[in-house]
């Protein structure tokens, strides 16, 4: 079973697709409105706003952890033992 931060990151992760594909989307539809004022301005702008959080959301998800891996008991690798004449 995952822990928690997997599915956190996981979630995240799709956030980030989704605020992305968004900002992609927003200028195309906005551009197809033939009347044109202020607000398609506006708009345009807003979808970079939203493209930027999604790349930093992103980027904040796929980031290494700063703490480094603490091994649990038992999990330590196999391996073989030198020897003192072996050297």
């Amino acid at each position: 079973m995952k822990n928690t931060l997997a599915k956190y990151r996981e979630a995240g992760s799709f956030i980030a697709g989704v605020l992305i594909g968004v900002s992609i989307v927003v200028p195309v539809i906005v551009m197809t409105v033939s009347d044109h004022n202020g607000w398609q301005t506006l708009e345009v702008f807003g979808a970079l706003v939203i493209l930027a959080l999604g790349l930093a959301l992103q980027v904040i998800v796929t980031a290494r952890p700063r703490r480094p891996h603490v091994m649990e008991l038992g999990a330590l690798p196999a391996g073989f033992m030198e020897l003192g004449h072996e050297r």
